[in-house]
Parts: C-alpha cells; sequence; structure tokens
C-alpha cells in the first residue's frame, strides 16, 4: 500500500479507537475530549506510517534517514517491524514510560500511544492485503500471511481507500448517535 492508503487506514483506526477505545480507558478528568481525540488520531497517522521507517524510500524513511538505514540495513523490509509482537512491546513500552507521568500529561500521552498502536494495526492490515504479506508470526516463523493479493499503489489502495471512507463515515454516524454500529 502507498502512502495515502496507510494515512486513510490510519484515520480511520484514529476515529475507531476515539468512539470504541478511549472511552473505557480511565482518564482523570482534566484533559478535553476533543483533545483526547485529536492526540489519537495525530498518533495514528504517524502509527500508520511508522512501520514503513525499515524502507529508505518510504515516506518516514526519507524523513528518519538515519533509523531508516539503519533499520533497512540490519532488519529489511517487511521483517520484524511488521509484525504483530514489535506493535505489542513497542505498545508496551511506550505505555510503561506513559504511566510514569502524571495529570494531564499522562491522558494526552496515553491517548497518543492508543492511536499510534491504533494506527500501527492498521498499516499491518492493509499490508496483508498486498501480494508480499507480512511475517504475521514471527519469529515463530518468517512465513508471510495475506488477505488480498494487490499489488502496491493500485487498485487495491483505491478498495482501502474508499473502504475506510465508508466506515468513518459509519463510525462518525454512530458518534452522532444517528446509526450505531
Amino acid at each position: 500500500m502507498n502512502k495515502p492508503a496507510h494515512l486513510m487506514g490510519g484515520l480511520t483506526a484514529g476515529i475507531a479507537a476515539s468512539k470504541y477505545i478511549i472511552p473505557i480507558v480511565s482518564h482523570n478528568g482534566l484533559v478535553d475530549g476533543m483533545v483526547s481525540i485529536g492526540a489519537v488520531i495525530c498518533g495514528a497517522l504517524l502509527g500508520s506510517l511508522l512501520p514503513d521507517i525499515d524502507h529508505r524510500n518510504s515516506y518516514i524513511g526519507r524523513k528518519l534517514k538515519i533509523a531508516s538505514f539503519i533499520i533497512s540495513k540490519t532488519l529489511g523490509h517487511r521483517s520484524v517491524v511488521h509484525t504483530p509482537l514489535v506493535i505489542f512491546a513497542f505498545s508496551a513500552l511506550l505505555f510503561s514510560f506513559s504511566n510514569g507521568l502524571t495529570g494531564p500529561v499522562q491522558d494526552l500521552s496515553n491517548s497518543f500511544v492508543i492511536g499510534l498502536s491504533s494506527g500501527m494495526w492498521s498499516h499491518l492490515l492493509l499490508d496483508m492485503m498486498t501480494k508480499r504479506g507480512i511475517p504475521l508470526l514471527y519469529p515463530l516463523t518468517k512465513k508471510s500471511f495475506r488477505i488480498a493479493a494487490f499489488k502496491g499503489g493500485g487498485i487495491g489502495d483505491t478498495i482501502a481507500i474508499t473502504g475506510c471512507t465508508i466506515l468513518i463515515f459509519f463510525i462518525l454516524l454512530d458518534f452522532a448517535g444517528i446509526y450505531s454500529i
């Protein structure tokens, strides 16, 4: 998938996390709901691009050249960074740092990490729709798994963007209380 498809997937994941995850996370009430939603969506947008740090020509790889170079040379593209294990470990590490904070900073940080994790999950899901797939069960096996076989940058991206747009529409209707998912 390309950058626009991943960003749309991240936006969808961020909106969904804001609707369905953030309300059940305990907050101390010091952070306004809209600010929390903003933190989730910002995190999700970043998270939707973050796994491609292992590709030096990706958008995030070009922005973080040194990190991308090191990860690309040592791990390769769509290896460890494109696995659920890394998302769990990275999210747990960030949550442990976040929980060391207090007050509104902790609330904002937790919201951002929830968004970041959601965006990274959306990235993996979209990459599973490509011919190459992802190493879903790494480190047990390096075998790649996929749920579709679209070529990156082709019709798969259009389908993903369209599907995400429709899903966002229904989530926003649910936010407004017009339609319940």
